[in-house]
């Protein structure tokens, strides 16, 4: 191993106390190392710098909660780097490791004796006028919103070429399976296995009581049609990214060609975690 990308969580200065064990450990190894703070969206010339040593990294520790490792996601996984989250936060479904486990965690990289789950990851594209406008990946899900106001947004969603329906809701989420136990969840949806390959469509308080969270397979792109003339509304891409629409405006989601690989000591499943999570009776 010769590099190692290390994330970590702004604002606190615990994430850099318990890198701080790794850093010491990584040093003894003679092995390199980057620091990258979640949330640097504006790179300047020193941040750059320590982009273009991304791909040279064999494994990246993301220091935080689920929100840092979405971050660590986003910028890593393009490159096909094994991800291995440190949850210093407080739900932490996809952050499987405790900071007590993290010399743990890279020894088991040196032998070579762990394994990594492939999670489906979404591309997003937002079209205006034919013209493409935005376009970003993410591992949890994609939003739609009124942007904090409280107000009715109409959309039109179809999978593939087929009509699915109308909504009138305060959004809509598209969520991967990952995703299911984020924004989702909190919002009356499903909980799937993180390994499934599908999409969760999940109205955000919809006005009809037919309007039901719906799963469909991945194989179809998902398109949704704002409808809503004269009414803000907001994309966010895993709660990070945003970008703001107008009334016409095409979102298209499709299952993404980068997936996120999360390491993984099989020592717990993500069953175990919701059991401890969701305080389930096991």
């Amino acid at each position: 191993m010769k590099r190692v990308g290390i994330v970590l969580r702004d604002g606190s200065g615990r994430p850099a106390k318990a890198a701080g064990l790794l850093i010491k450990h990584l040093q003894k190894r003679s092995v390199e190392h980057i620091i990258i703070h979640s949330g640097d969206e504006e790179i300047d010339p020193e941040k750059r710098a320590k982009r273009a040593l991304i791909p040279e990294c064999d494994v990246a520790f993301a220091f935080g909660g689920d929100g840092t490792l979405l971050f660590t996601s986003r910028v890593f996984s393009r490159y096909g780097i094994p991800i291995v989250g440190i949850n210093l936060g407080g739900l932490g479904f996809i952050t499987e490791f405790r900071e007590e486990e993290v010399i743990e965690c890279v020894e088991c990289f040196f032998r070579g004796s762990f394994s990594t789950e492939k999670r489906m990851m979404v591309d997003v594209r937002i079209e205006r006028n034919g013209t493409e406008m935005f376009a970003e990946h993410g591992l949890n899900d994609m939003v739609i919103s009124t942007g904090g106001i409280s107000r009715l947004i109409e959309m039109e969603i179809r999978s593939g070429d087929t009509l699915i329906g109308t909504y009138r809701a305060d959004g809509i989420i598209v969520a991967t399976p990952t995703g299911s136990t984020a924004y989702s969840l909190s919002a009356g949806g499903p909980i799937l296995d993180p390994t499934m390959k599908a999409f969760l469509i999940c109205p955000i308080c919809s006005h009809s009581l037919g309007a039901r969270p719906l799963v469909l397979p991945s194989r179809d792109n998902v398109t949704l049609y704002v409808l809503s003339k004269k009414r803000p509304a907001v994309v966010t891409v895993d709660g990070q990214i945003a970008f703001d629409l107008i009334d016409g405006d095409l979102v298209r989601v499709r299952r993404s060609k980068i997936v996120t690989k999360l390491v993984s000591l099989n020592k717990r499943s993500f069953y175990d975690i919701a059991r401890e999570k969701l305080s389930w009776k096991g």
